[in-house]
C-alpha cells in the first residue's frame, strides 16, 4: 500500500476534527475524498503534507511513518487550492526554482521538466510569464511544480475549482496521464462528475469520520448516482 491511515485523530483543544479515520490507498490508485465543508478534509490533507501534527493514530507513506518529515516530503507532491508559483517568473523558471529545493541536477531537471510540461500540454507556454497564463494553465503549472521532484504520491485539493469546462477536461486528461506514470493520487473534490470519471475509489467524509468507501460504480449501483449516494450518506 502506498498510503496507510489508521485510527487518525486530530484535536484542537476540545474540538475533534478527525475522529479515528482509517483507510488505505494502493500504488497508482486515484483515491477520491468527498465531504461537505467542515467534514475534516483540509485537516486531513494538512496532516498528510506534514503541516499539522496528528493527535494520535498511525500514518505511513510507502512504508515510512509520517513523523519522519524530511523523508516524507520527498515522497509527496501537493497542489493546494491557492496557486503555488511565482507570478513574475516564467513557467520553466518556476520549475527550475522548485527543483533546486530538492537539489535535482541540471541535466535531470531539464529532461524531467520537458517531460512533465509535455504531459500536461503546457510545453508551448514554458517561456511565458506565469501570471499571463489562463486559469486552467496556471493549475497545470502548479501540478507540474508538485511533480518536478518525482513524488510517489500526489495530493490534489480541488484542482479544477474555478476553471472553465474546457480547462477542466484538460486537467482530467493530465490527471489520467499522471496515474499512468505510476503515481498515486489523493484527490479532494466537490464535483461528483469528476470523482466518477477519475477515481478508482471514493471515501465519503462527514464530521471527521469516514462513513463509506467504495468504487464510484458501486455507489451508482446502489444509489443510482454518486451524487445521490453522497447526499443520502451525509444527511444520515
Amino acid at each position: 500500500m502506498m498510503l496507510i491511515v489508521k485510527d487518525l485523530v486530530k484535536k484542537y483543544k476540545d474540538f475533534k476534527a478527525l475522529k479515528g479515520i482509517s483507510y488505505e490507498v494502493k500504488e497508482a490508485e486515484i483515491f477520491g475524498i468527498l465531504g461537505p465543508n467542515g467534514a475534516g478534509k483540509s485537516t486531513m490533507i494538512k496532516i498528510l503534507t506534514c503541516f499539522h501534527k496528528k493527535t494520535s493514530g498511525e500514518v505511513s507513506i510507502n512504508g515510512i511513518p509520517i513523523d519522519r518529515i524530511s523523508s516524507i516530503k520527498r515522497l509527496i507532491g501537493w497542489v493546494p487550492q491557492e496557486e503555488t508559483f511565482y507570478e513574475k517568473l516564467t513557467a520553466i523558471e518556476n520549475l527550475e526554482y522548485f527543483s533546486s529545493l530538492y537539489n535535482i541536477p541540471k541535466k535531470i531537471f531539464r529532461e524531467r521538466a520537458e517531460s512533465i510540461l509535455k504531459m500536461l500540454e503546457i510545453d508551448h507556454k514554458k517561456n511565458s510569464i506565469a501570471e499571463s497564463l489562463s486559469g486552467g494553465m496556471k493549475r497545470r503549472l502548479s501540478i507540474a511544480i508538485a511533480l518536478i521532484h518525482n513524488p510517489k504520491i500526489l495530493y490534489l485539493d480541488e484542482p479544477t475549482a474555478g476553471v472553465d469546462p474546457v480547462s477542466r477536461r484538460a486537467l482530467w486528461e493530465g490527471i489520467r496521464k499522471i496515474k499512468q506514470q505510476g503515481i498515486t493520487i489523493l484527490f479532494c473534490t466537490h464535483y461528483m462528475d469528476e470523482a466518477e470519471l477519475l477515481c478508482d475509489r471514493v471515501a465519503i467524509l462527514r464530521s471527521g469520520e469516514i462513513i463509506s468507501i467504495d468504487a464510484p460504480s458501486n455507489f451508482k449501483k446502489k444509489y443510482k448516482s454518486l451524487e445521490n449516494a453522497f447526499i443520502e450518506l451525509v444527511k444520515k
